[in-house]
């Protein structure tokens, strides 16, 4: 994919009725298409609310006083939201809420939006095969959604956002109810997406191995923003966020990159091992 500055906020600022403060406040970033954003934050610093913005559910669906501009692969949800949903898969922090509620079996769940669509049948097969086989879920096609378990919920709408092949996803933290191995097997396989990624997360490790940016909120303002390394080796107190597991045992072992910095993830952590050697 050609790289191009097609992820744009600029002055982004959000206000829920009845709100006596901005849940985001002036927020101005860029990025490429293609890269993945981990957003991190402590509690209610907005990333829900940056989240429903930038898929268009904020203000198509939940009302809200949104200013400044906002464009992601050079769409804006605001002017024209029926393409624009057409373009992204979005899994909020709640996936029962989102699922549709009339699907039998997790098949027909995953094949629900590709159904209203007016996708051919034999395109909604393979869809939905290559969705479940991606989510781990092709033992389950067959069962009512129901049925699963936490995780599982979330691998289902998981697959369900990524059947239509959307451009863009945007993930509210998709793997708090999934076990080790499961959340190991969602970031091995979210490392090799195509699509312009939004994921909220509170493992910071995982981030570091996967993401092309970091995007750190703090009470509404994005208060850095930069490559892994780059964030985590000026990280604040101020922010409240740990420090990669790399990071801490480099910075305790005093091992360094040939930049002087501290590692953020393991290829970093053999390179300073091996500098440092």
């Amino acid at each position: 994919m050609v790289k191009n500055q097609s992820i744009s906020l600029k002055n982004l600022s959000v206000k829920y009725p009845g709100s006596t403060a901005p849940q985001l406040k002036q927020m101005t970033a860029q990025a490429d298409s293609g890269q993945i954003i981990g957003i991190v934050g402590n509690s209610r610093s907005g990333k829900t609310t940056l989240c429903q913005v930038l898929s268009g559910v904020i203000p198509t669906i939940i009302s809200a006083k949104v200013s400044g501009t906002y464009t992601l692969n050079g769409h804006s949800p605001v002017d024209d939201w029926p393409a624009y949903n057409q373009l992204t898969g979005v899994v909020l922090q709640n996936p029962a809420g989102q699922l549709s509620g009339l699907a039998d079996t997790v098949a027909d769940e995953i094949a629900f939006d590709l159904i209203n669509q007016g996708i051919q049948e034999a395109v909604i097969t393979k869809r939905v095969n290559q969705a479940a086989m991606q989510m781990g879920l092709t033992a389950q096609l067959t069962q009512h959604p129901e049925s699963l378990s936490g995780g599982q919920l979330q691998r289902l709408a998981i697959a369900s956002a990524i059947a239509t092949d959307p451009q863009i996803l945007i993930l509210d933290d998709p793997t708090s109810e999934m076990d080790p191995v499961g959340r190991q097997q969602f970031f091995n396989w979210l490392a090799g997406v195509k699509a312009t990624t939004f994921i909220v997360s509170n493992e910071i490790d995982d981030l570091c191995e996967i993401a092309d940016l970091i995007w750190v909120l703090q009470d509404g303002h994005l208060v850095a923003q930069g490559t892994p390394h780059q964030v985590f080796n000026h990280l604040s107190a101020n922010w409240q966020l740990p420090a990669p597991t790399s990071f801490q045992l480099a910075q305790k072992m005093n091992w360094r990159l040939p930049t002087s910095d501290f590692p953020v993830n393991f290829q970093e952590l053999r390179e300073a091992i091996h500098a440092t050697n």
